[in-house]
């Protein structure tokens, strides 16, 4: 009976319950991590995305100034549509191709830099943003209609 007592005061099975909770714990952070990295990426898709977007929307203008907003425009409804909320936007359309006279082939090329509040992605805990930046560059037609 002595020896019965003294196992049980002295078992082991404590152990297994914290190693248990431990390692639950670890999986749950990890599992965490997981899922914010792929919200990070599919934010930084949504501004490649947006990127191709103003870029073929500028390349279809008939002018400069029409391209640069409409590449805006365009590069805004893309990321309303994948519910990116950006702290700062910025397109950038470099649309000097249009000067060039028909026949030439020239290029329309947009930039979006997006600063992606890291709490708007739901990544609980977790501040600041990270910045997505996408530039993609569009053909113009070069016997299109050019003013």
């Amino acid at each position: 009976m002595t020896t019965r007592l003294h196992d049980l005061r002295h078992s082991e099975r404590g152990d297994m319950n914290i190693e248990v909770a431990i390692g639950a714990t670890a999986l749950v952070v990890l599992f965490g991590l997981a899922i914010a990295a792929m919200r990070v990426e599919t934010a930084e898709s949504a501004v490649d995305e947006a990127a191709r977007a103003a870029a073929r929307t500028a390349s279809l203008a008939h002018d400069g100034d029409a391209a640069v907003a409409g590449a805006e425009q365009r590069a805004r409804a893309v990321l309303a549509e994948q519910r990116l909320a950006c702290a700062v936007l910025d397109v950038a359309v470099d649309a000097s191709d249009f000067a060039k006279p028909l026949g030439e082939t020239g290029y329309v090329t947009a930039t979006v830099t997006c600063d992606i509040p890291l709490g708007s992605l739901l990544i609980p805990g977790i501040g600041g943003t990270k910045t997505a930046r996408s530039e993609f560059r569009s053909p113009i037609d070069k016997y299109g209609a050019r003013r």
